[in-house]
């Protein structure tokens, strides 16, 4: 294992652990909608420690339940061989540099980017495997988020998961985007957690992710 994963080092959230998905969080809302009946390639699917797919917020799992067809791809290559043994199609691959031979309607990138060093191999390779008129779903942390703000402001560095390499805000995202001729055509700002939906802040401070729809610019609609 690559010294920079953290893997089964980290816990499994067993208070996470149940037998039902939870189709109301908003990630999972927003892979499904997008990947129901589809073909649908999932990058860095493990989620840390393997029992993870135990937990009603797995998005594999929820794909897995919507789509035509499911591949998922890890680097974490014995998380990768745990999940096979329990029936998922799961392959161990670099996010930054792979081929899998054929193209999907759907790629997911769920929490993934933020983890990447090489932003040109990764957008290299979804573009490879995207068929003409397919999405790129990229999830990643909301660095505007009201929280963060605030640990920003008392320190000169707080404490973020040790794998991550960037922060996004939705322009950075935009633009590294459009520099491999693809475009955001949707954004979305979502929590987990009830205090935060609850707070009379504007959405881009209380909630701790942001979702992109991501085209190919050729075949991007025009935002309204």
């Amino acid at each position: 294992m690559s010294k920079n994963l953290i893997g089964a080092r980290e816990g499994a959230n067993v208070g996470d652990f149940a037998d039902n998905i939870a189709w109301s969080d908003h990630s999972i809302k927003f892979y499904v909608e997008q990947a129901r009946g589809r073909d649908v390639l999932d990058i860095g699917c493990v989620m840390h420690n393997p029992e993870n797919y135990k937990s009603q917020y797995w998005i594999h799992k929820a794909l897995k339940g919507v789509a035509k067809t499911l591949v998922g791809i890890d680097l974490y290559d014995e998380g990768v061989q745990y999940l096979r043994s329990r029936g998922y199609n799961i392959v161990t691959a670099d996010a930054q540099n792979f081929d899998l031979g054929k193209q999907f309607d759907v790629i997911v990138a769920g929490d993934v980017m933020e983890h990447l060093e090489n932003f040109q191999g990764f957008i290299d390779c979804c573009k490879k495997h995207l068929r003409p008129d397919g999405v790129i779903l990229v999830s990643t942390p909301n660095p505007w988020y009201w929280r963060y703000i605030i640990k920003a402001a008392l320190m000169p560095e707080f404490r973020s998961n040790p794998e991550h390499t960037m922060w996004f805000c939705p322009r950075t995202l935009r633009q590294l985007f459009n520099r491999h001729d693809f475009d955001i055509v949707s954004l979305s700002f979502g929590s987990r957690y009830l205090r935060d939906r609850l707070l009379p802040l504007p959405g881009t401070w209380k909630h701790t992710t942001f979702h992109a729809i991501v085209r190919p610019t050729t075949t991007a609609p025009a935002e309204a």
